[in-house]
């Protein structure tokens, strides 16, 4: 499941001409893009995430610094 996500999510970048060229980072860990996928699913999609202001759980359900002021606008973009 993990793999075709990856696969699809590769390709609708691509496709849309904004291929992954590099993963980003979060502080000084790289995101794992299966993980925050499944943060945000679990939370209930984007959306609700973005309308109930539940970025710094997604941050903190990826393993992030408690003391990051910006964890939450950081995981959205990455996310975004």
């Amino acid at each position: 499941e993990e793999e075709a996500f990856l696969v699809s999510l590769y390709k609708f970048m691509k496709d849309r001409h904004t291929p992954i060229e590099r993963i980003p980072h979060l502080g000084f860990k790289q995101i794992n893009l299966w993980k925050i996928h499944k943060a945000v699913e679990k939370l209930g999609a984007y959306e609700l995430v973005t309308g109930r202001r539940l970025w710094k759980n997604v941050y903190d359900e990826l393993g992030g610094s408690p003391g990051s002021t910006s964890a939450a606008t950081c995981t959205r973009r990455h996310y975004e």
